[in-house]
């Protein structure tokens, strides 16, 4: 069986066999191919024998490493080196040459390659280790481009905050700003997906504590039996399989701020743990002798009204108190459908530039189909929709047919309510909904046709009078 790679180990935080990673082996020599393969058996290798099989490979498989031949018979390997590295940034380059001349090497690393071998049978022998320190440099790469997105994207993020046209969050965002400064613990209330996360970060930015860590835990994703451990850390020998001392999170948040995320979720026994912390300021190890002390803001989440749990006897008092000092209700996405248009555009620039693809625009009609809908799963919901848009229509302008029928059925109930009320509208309840439906149904089509109406028609089966009819604006 194939054994894990350590570099993807580490950046995936799962095994993942050597045999899922895939080289690409571009060179025009069958004898190279041959060679090459044998050492890298561990890995998937795909072979390319020159440019254009190489330009295609990677739009048909996904590819870790590419080895490269500078000489190829129908391209110039520098040419194709410099366009891999300026269209990807998901690959790393091993330049694999026959001449071992310095300038070529200069060069190909300039251009963006990883490393320069020349070929040998040595060379062949011992690739392995250059293929497993390019995955490190990728991983590395990949974590520092998402902590850049990351970074632009909470920018955007605290800014719609600050700018919402929804007076009830102006009121938590300005609360929040006011104790940012001080060491109080908070309590972040409201329903699942309304960003709760978001507000606790920001609450840390603006923060004495902005240059220390942030440590984002969710308490109920994490298993009972592994949650003391996982918060409060470890000492070597501590349980089975602990063969070394393990900090926990509220040792790594030192000097910063843990957030803990359905803090309503904990045990009896984590409770009285967590209790101890906000007193103390200090945190015990599995199986240490002693205490730890911690220097840390805690900030603490539910969807639950935590009172009403201390009531029913689930969540100790003096606990809910210590969380409590002061209490944050973030209003639910259908109590500020006002910020939705600056929502939509944010997160199809966020998901548009992880995808790598030009942000989709949203119609005024689509943000009114939008704003009607209830967002029974809040912030959430609605940027699983944006990135699904963002995959399917990049670079397009989504109108309200690009939307699933769920989420525009809600304005076809107000219209349908005002037929049923119209007293001179008898019967037109059944054609609305009819009518509707075959707009979305031929407009769907008229796409998969690629804009053309008599495709669109003959696989409808219907006159091309018709599908023009409904697909028409009104």
């Amino acid at each position: 069986m194939a054994t894990a790679s350590p570099s993807e180990n580490a950046a995936n935080g799962v095994r993942r066999s050597t045999a899922t990673l895939s080289v690409l082996i571009v060179d025009d020599e069958e004898s190279v191919h041959r060679s090459v393969k044998q050492p890298l058996r561990r890995y998937r290798t795909i072979a390319a024998y020159s440019g254009a099989e190489a330009t295609r490979a990677l739009t048909r498989h996904h590819i870790d490493v590419i080895l490269l031949d500078l000489h190829l018979p129908d391209t110039n390997g520098f040419d194709l080196l410099q366009q891999i590295t300026t269209e990807r940034d998901d690959v790393e380059i091993i330049v694999l040459t026959a001449h071992s001349e310095i300038k070529s090497a200069v060069r190909s690393v300039k251009l963006g390659a990883f490393d320069f071998l020349v070929k040998s049978f040595e060379t062949y022998q011992h690739l392995e280790p250059h293929i497993e320190r390019a995955l490190v440099n990728r991983r590395r790469k990949r974590e520092q481009i998402e902590s850049r997105q990351r970074e632009v994207w909470l920018t955007e993020a605290y800014a719609m905050l600050e700018a919402t046209r929804s007076e009830a969050l102006a009121d938590v965002v300005r609360l929040a700003r006011r104790v940012a400064r001080t060491p109080i613990s908070v309590l972040l209330e409201g329903e699942t997906g309304v960003g709760k996360e978001v507000l606790a970060r920001y609450i840390h930015a603006w923060s004495d504590r902005a240059d220390g860590p942030f440590v984002a835990v969710n308490v109920a994703s994490v298993p009972s039996a592994l949650l003391h451990s996982y918060l409060f850390g470890h000492v070597k020998g501590a349980f089975t399989g602990a063969d070394k001392a393990q900090a926990g999170r509220f040792e790594l948040a030192f000097g910063g701020t843990i957030f803990l995320d359905e803090v309503g979720e904990l045990s009896p026994e984590i409770q009285v743990h967590l209790l101890r912390v906000l007193q103390e300021r200090e945190v015990e190890r599995l199986g240490a002798p002693e205490a730890t002390p911690v220097d840390v803001r805690i900030l603490a989440a539910t969807n639950k009204r935590l009172a009403e749990e201390v009531e029913a006897g689930r969540f100790r008092e003096d606990l809910f108190y210590r969380l409590n000092t002061l209490r944050l209700v973030l209003p639910p996405l259908r109590d500020r459908t006002a910020d939705l248009p600056e929502l939509c555009a944010m997160l199809s620039r966020k998901h548009s530039l992880i995808m790598r693809r030009e942000p989709p625009r949203f119609a005024e009609r689509t943000l009114e189909v939008l704003g009607a809908y209830e967002w029974p799963g809040n912030v959430r919901e609605l940027e699983n929709l944006v990135m699904r848009l963002c995959a399917l229509y990049p670079g397009v302008e989504i109108t309200d047919d690009d939307v699933p029928p769920e989420y525009w059925l809600p304005t076809l109930n107000e219209q349908a309510r005002a037929a049923v009320e119209s007293r001179d509208n008898e019967g037109r309840l059944y054609q609305l909904a009819t009518s509707q439906f075959q707009r979305y149904l031929v407009r769907m089509m008229i796409k998969r046709a690629d804009g053309s109406k008599k495709d669109a028609a003959r696989m409808l089966g219907v006159a091309y009078s018709t599908v023009k009819d409904k697909s028409r604006d009104d």
